[in-house]
């Protein structure tokens, strides 16, 4: 049952986070919990390789200060507490008001004109951030992917198996790191399995800006990824409930992945300071579905 040459190696999303050794402690207690609830074997195991977690802190190299982890804390205890969302979660999540502001959010991604016209002020600022890392700003980019190709290569190297999780836009940086890899370094690493939570990669302000972008053909997709689940939860507005199977079909098609899975009916129940918070990292990790992806991949 146990896995010592296994590692997991999660890429955070955009926006401050906490500082790295909580952000990472509150993370792998919400997995660890979430994995208990579905294979409480499978957790033991797990529980008993805690460096296999490895945690890329990219956003503090990109902001220039960490988020207080002190107004996430009753939210994180909720999490841990309740078995899974009480009634006020799921209707909140599924209301209408949700529904069309993703309808909105699909027409502005398809007509960017709209953009300035219907994003809420944390939107834009998001929109800002991503895009000093689409640009390359000072090279920022390249410092935030050097931090996670050293992770990926050096487990590698070391003869691990590796789950690469991306949550929100950690998903694009992964994309754009194995895409370096299997396109400009052409190295014969294989990455076992991608798991996006919460991913915009399906957007196309994000997918006409990724490094393969500009690439002709089949040398604008990865050739690593054996297997790519991407969940999303219902409501959450920066996945936009994009099917990745659909989305990147050339890659299926072509055998450059075996296999891409879409799941996009989670339940994130994280409560924050501001309520109900459908794409918070902590909601995504304790989830069951994501939960039954790693303890399959674990025992695997």
């Amino acid at each position: 049952m146990d896995k010592p040459a296994s590692t997991i190696i999660y890429v955070p999303g955009i926006r401050p986070k906490p500082p790295a050794d909580i952000h990472r402690a509150n993370l792998w207690r919400c997995l660890l919990e979430g994995v208990r609830r579905v294979d409480d074997t499978t957790a033991g195991s797990l529980a008993r390789h805690e460096d296999r977690f490895r945690l890329v802190p990219w956003p503090h190299v990109f902001y220039s200060h960490a988020r207080d982890p002190a107004p996430d804390e009753p939210g994180l205890e909720r999490l841990l507490a309740l078995p899974g969302p009480e009634p006020e979660d799921i209707s909140e999540a599924e209301h209408w008001h949700k529904r069309f502001a993703q309808l909105v959010y699909l027409l502005a991604d398809r007509f960017p004109f709209l953009i300035d016209h219907v994003a809420t002020p944390d939107l834009k600022e998001t929109l800002q951030d991503s895009l000093r890392y689409l640009r390359n700003e000072q090279r920022i980019a390249d410092r935030v992917r050097d931090m996670v190709r050293d992770a990926v290569t050096k487990a590698w190297e070391d003869g691990q198996r590796i789950l690469l999780i991306g949550h929100s836009f950690g998903s694009v940086i992964a994309f754009d790191v194995l895409w370096q890899l299997s396109r400009e370094q052409r190295a014969t690493f294989r990455l076992d399995t991608f798991l996006t939570l919460g991913s915009p990669l399906g957007m196309k302000f994000v997918r006409h800006r990724l490094l393969g972008a500009r690439a002709h053909g089949l040398e604008r997709y990865p050739d690593n990824i054996r297997r790519w689940v991407n969940l999303a939860a219902i409501g959450d507005l920066t996945a936009l409930e994009r099917r990745f199977a659909r989305d990147y079909r050339p890659m299926l098609r072509h055998g450059l992945v075996e296999c891409i899975t879409d799941n996009l009916q989670l339940k994130n129940y994280f409560r924050g300071p501001n309520g109900l918070n459908v794409h918070k990292c902590y909601g995504y990790m304790i989830n069951p579905e994501t939960a039954s992806v790693v303890a399959r991949w674990w025992r695997s």
